[in-house]
């Protein structure tokens, strides 16, 4: 699965907020304070990691997903998870020919994603637990929800006509919200619920804990999208070599 080539897809540009910039504290003093520094720096230790991908192949790929997903809804009656209206396929699509192109990019940032967290190879491998298909017509929406028993999640945005739903997550930290206090607008890297919005050909993977939903559709199109889950699969422990004696006889 590492071995996966990497040239369909290309990571977006990164944030332009220069607080990224900023020197490190060192144990035991305060960071300097400077223009942008809003009291003192400090380590931030329980971040969400949230990855977001731009697929220069979508143009070509995704008129040949919408066929295969039109046609997959034609015969096959909707699965009741987090949907609210639309249609949810079976979860077998990364087994499907017509999806393995897309299944490849998938697992190609997975792994970056996996290394990014420090998972050790050496002791666990990924496995492409499922993939399937969302449609969401006017209306339709995603209540907020986890992945449960799964390492990364994700979705790949196929079509997204605008105001057709955004994919917004909550806040991790349940305990902050025990108490509120006024924000500066220029603060945005402490918020209680993030949205992102979903444009054709965007990947976006995060960790399977983060509770996240889907916007209503807005629009009088359909919107479509395939998600995923990649689980993390303890390897078997390495046999443990006997030592024979030898005899002396």
């Amino acid at each position: 699965m590492t071995n996966i080539d990497f040239h369909n897809d290309e990571k977006l540009d990164p944030s332009t907020d220069q607080r990224a910039n900023r020197p490190a504290p060192q144990p035991g003093k305060d960071a300097p304070i400077g223009a942008r520094t809003y009291g003192l720096t400090p380590e931030l230790r329980f971040g969400t990691p949230i990855w977001l991908r731009k697929v220069n192949d979508a143009a070509t790929l995704n008129p040949r997903l919408i066929t295969e997903i039109e046609s997959l809804e034609a015969t096959n009656p909707t699965i009741i998870r987090s949907n609210v209206g639309g249609w949810h396929s079976d979860t077998n699509l990364h087994h499907l020919e017509a999806f393995k192109p897309l299944r490849r990019i998938i697992e190609n940032v997975s792994v970056n994603c996996a290394n990014y967290l420090g998972l050790d190879f050496q002791k666990a491998d990924l496995v492409f637990q499922g993939m399937w298909a969302n449609r969401n017509g006017p209306g339709d929406y995603n209540t907020h929800h986890i992945h449960p028993n799964s390492f990364l999640s994700g979705s790949y945005y196929v079509k997204v006509p605008p105001q057709a739903g955004n994919i917004e997550f909550n806040d991790p930290v349940g305990e902050r919200a025990m108490f509120t206090y006024p924000v500066k607008p220029e603060i945005n890297y402490l918020p209680r619920r993030l949205a992102y919005q979903a444009h054709e050909g965007l990947l976006i993977i995060f960790p399977s804990w983060l509770s996240h939903g889907v916007q209503a559709n807005r629009s009088s199109e359909t919107r479509l999208s395939i998600a995923f889950n990649i689980d993390c699969v303890l390897k078997p422990p390495a046999p443990i070599r006997s030592a024979h004696k030898q005899s002396t006889d």
